[in-house]
């Protein structure tokens, strides 16, 4: 798969007028994300709001997706060998899923989605998606060696044939096409069991990762005009914290 990227925007600074935006790849340890978001978007508890403006992905993510979900959904799917992740696409495309815990939960399920590939013969030489359904169910359809042996598969309509198992029995995706009676419960695990998962399975911190997210700025976006002042509160340790206000003079 290609590397899932966003463009995370601070939205405390971004309605100040001030762009502290950047792109991040996802599919990194979540301890890292943290660091990323606290240190180079100085995204903090007290001021945790952030967007995504734009996005680098095989599906769609909303504007307010949860960071760390869809971090956790990018992992889940880079860990899948190249058909299952086209069998987690296919099946989250037709299904309308788009949610990122939804998706690793298909992830983590992925043995068990009603799927079939269409045969790379079918995939190559057919463009139509129908007919290519039409094509895949001839070859398991029982009557179809009667039908080659009387020399009529030339006059099968295979589009029509896909069309109709397309309106009641299978949904059609980019690789193959998957049951409409059976579906996975997205539902099943939460964000902190397949957390527990993906550390089993040994999630990869590869320095790419880091390297790719350190921060490099390619132009300044703080205003000349800012001055900095320092807020300081009383945590519940008693501990002084200090915390960076951002304060905007603007001229006359």
């Amino acid at each position: 798969m290609k590397d899932v990227k966003v463009y995370a925007q601070n939205l405390r600074s971004y309605n100040m007028g001030l762009d502290q935006g950047r792109w991040l790849t996802l599919g990194i340890e979540e301890q890292e994300l943290q660091r990323i978001l606290t240190e180079q978007l100085h995204l903090t508890e007290n001021h945790p709001d952030m967007a995504i403006f734009d996005y680098q992905a095989d599906f769609e993510i909303s504007e307010y997706e949860d960071i760390y979900e869809l971090n956790q959904a990018v992992a889940q799917l880079k860990q899948l060998p190249e058909q299952d992740y086209e069998k987690v696409m296919d099946y989250c495309d037709t299904r309308d899923i788009t949610s990122p815990l939804e998706i690793s939960n298909v992830c983590l399920q992925a043995d068990e989605v009603p799927y079939e590939r269409f045969p790379d013969w079918i995939d190559e030489n057919v463009k139509d998606p129908e007919e290519k359904l039409g094509y895949a169910l001839f070859e398991n359809n029982s009557l179809a060696p009667e039908i080659k042996a009387a020399g009529m598969e030339g006059y099968f309509d295979y589009k029509a044939y896909g069309r109709d198992e397309a309106i009641n029995s299978y949904d059609i995706g980019d690789h193959g096409f998957v049951n409409k009676r059976i579906s996975i419960d997205v539902e099943k695990y939460s964000y902190e069991e397949i957390q527990n998962q993906l550390k089993e399975n040994g999630l990869d911190e590869s320095t790419e990762y880091k390297e790719e997210n350190t921060w490099e700025s390619e132009e300044n976006f703080w205003s000349d005009e800012a001055t900095y002042e320092q807020e300081t509160y009383m945590a519940s340790d008693n501990e002084i914290m200090v915390e960076e206000d951002i304060e905007i003079t603007m001229d006359n």
